[in-house]
């Protein structure tokens, strides 16, 4: 069993490349009347539940050890570790756009900034908007850090137990009485079960049909973004509405490629592994980087037949280099202390 799958790191570069198209397509509306992307591209918020599956299916694979013993507070310090500093760096620099365009005091009444930094749940999203997700991931770790101390074999119970819970509060009407319990009983936490439940299954068994498994997570995804169209309302669209229309093809896409790359049948290209490997750093940067440039571009871009062919090839180069710097310079060393630093402190 490999411990690194080529085609998840591949997977998060479909994640985050949908999530960006979501914004490219957003600020090429806002600058030009006559946009040439369509908006059914803002369906690829699916690029989040994406990364909940994926999520949910790392978090199995990483902590079958063969010998069972798996450290707790290492864990969690690897989590954390992964997590926080690029978003302390990216919220720091959203807080320093804030307050060079004078907004800062207006973003502040609505976003706490402690919460945001913290990652803690809150009534508004953070400062740095997409941390929404970073919210969700470290609830995901905690709970997953406490069903590891039952016995692995128990562990499909446990994520059973948690699923039910979930429905319980939703159907005792205690699920949004304030953004902890959004947070705790939330249907997105579903799609990191189901990803946790594909890691159990590939670990046991032999997955036959990749790519037709594959192939039918890509068409579920399709018909759940036509099933919510463009009218949906946001409550519908952020709750059961999303993980029924996602959730579903994510998990059978996710299933698909993993059981190709296992059985030696195909995996990812270089390249997406690379922007796989990118791809944290680019979720959190990539909407600064957008709107930044959309408002440079708005002031200085005469309107022409070139013009928005040009913002999107822009828009999409230019958060994929700031993330490969940032990713280079900030994260990955980071990232290799850290590690030093956990085999230090937890042997």
């Amino acid at each position: 069993m490999t411990s690194k799958l080529s085609n998840i790191q591949g997977l998060r570069a479909i994640a985050v490349l949908l999530v960006l198209a979501v914004h490219i397509q957003y600020n090429e509306a806002r600058t030009d009347a006559e946009a040439l992307l369509t908006p059914w591209l803002l369906h690829g918020v699916a690029g989040v539940d994406l990364f909940f599956v994926i999520s949910g299916f790392v978090m199995v694979w990483i902590t079958s050890s063969p010998d069972r013993s798996i450290n707790i507070a290492r864990f969690l310090f690897n989590r954390a570790a992964r997590i926080y500093p690029a978003a302390w760096l990216w919220t720091t620099v959203a807080i320093l756009g804030f307050a060079a365009a004078g907004t800062l005091g207006m973003w502040l009444e609505q976003s706490g900034l402690v919460f945001s930094y913290l990652l803690l749940p809150q009534e508004n999203p953070p400062l740095l908007g997409v941390s929404w997700t970073l919210i969700h991931e470290l609830y995901f770790y905690l709970v997953f850090a406490g069903l590891l101390l039952l016995p692995r074999r128990l562990l499909p119970l446990g994520l059973a137990g948690w699923g039910l819970i979930i429905v319980l509060a939703q159907l005792a009407g205690i699920a949004r009485n304030g953004p902890w319990t959004s947070l705790v009983f939330h249907p997105l936490t579903f799609e990191f079960l189901g990803g946790a439940f594909l890691a159990l299954a590939a670990q046991r068994w032999r997955i036959p049909h990749g790519l037709w498994i594959a192939a039918a997570g890509g068409i579920a995804l399709l018909c759940g973004a036509i099933w919510l169209g463009l009218e949906r309302d946001a409550e519908f669209y952020t709750w059961w509405g999303r993980v029924m229309a996602f959730g579903p093809g994510a998990v059978l896409l996710v299933l698909g490629l993993v059981s190709l790359e296992q059985d030696n049948r195909w995996t990812m290209p270089g390249w997406m592994v690379w922007l796989g490997d990118i791809s944290y750093t680019l979720y959190l940067s990539h909407l600064i980087v957008i709107s930044t440039l959309a408002r440079i571009w708005s002031r200085v871009v005469m309107d022409g037949p070139l013009d928005n062919l040009a913002f999107i090839l822009v828009m999409s180069l230019a958060p994929v280099i700031v993330a490969h710097l940032a990713y280079r310079f900030f994260e990955k060393p980071v990232l290799a202390w850290s590690k030093q630093l956990g085999r230090r402190w937890f042997g």
